[in-house]
């Protein structure tokens, strides 16, 4: 299966399959210590969070990118089902927020993740998909050095 990234009226879509168990990769998105060795573009190079992990509780991320300053991202979760999918959006003045879906679809012993990025203004929309590429990148390479620990 290769990777597939998708844009069209708002909505990015991303699909990327992992050489890793479906729970490792969940938990790589809601375990504070293991977000934040990977959330985040190619030149992020610090990233903060606060992470509640149920529906309603906060997904927040702050971003540092060299040259550029902090990025705050924050968020709230509005579906939490481990390991299956999480879902948030932003909390903003936004009468249309951003909203971030991910699905963990086990298989084999691969993991493969769909995400749908959906509300996303066009002026930001190539700005965000080099951001999720850059980050589906680093999450690859964090999933295969925890793994290699855990052996």
């Amino acid at each position: 299966m290769t990777d597939k990234t998708h844009y069209e009226n708002g909505t990015l879509t991303m699909t990327r399959v992992f050489d890793a168990p479906r729970a490792a990769v969940f938990n790589a998105w809601v375990e504070t210590g293991k977000v934040q060795q990977w959330w985040g573009c190619a030149q992020t190079t610090a990233v903060k969070s606060d992470i509640e992990k149920k529906v309603g509780g906060k997904y927040c991320h702050q971003m540092t990118i060299e040259g550029a300053g902090e990025f705050p991202m924050t968020c709230r979760f509005t579906a939490y089902d481990p390991p299956h999918q999480l879902e948030y959006e932003e909390v903003s003045d936004n009468p249309n927020p951003m909203r971030v879906r991910v699905e963990f679809i086990e298989r084999g012993n691969q993991t493969e993740v769909r995400l749908v990025h959906s509300n996303l203004p066009d002026g930001l929309s190539e700005i965000v998909k080099g951001g999720w590429t850059a980050a589906l990148a680093k999450l690859r390479d964090f999933l295969v050095r925890e793994l290699a620990e855990s052996n």
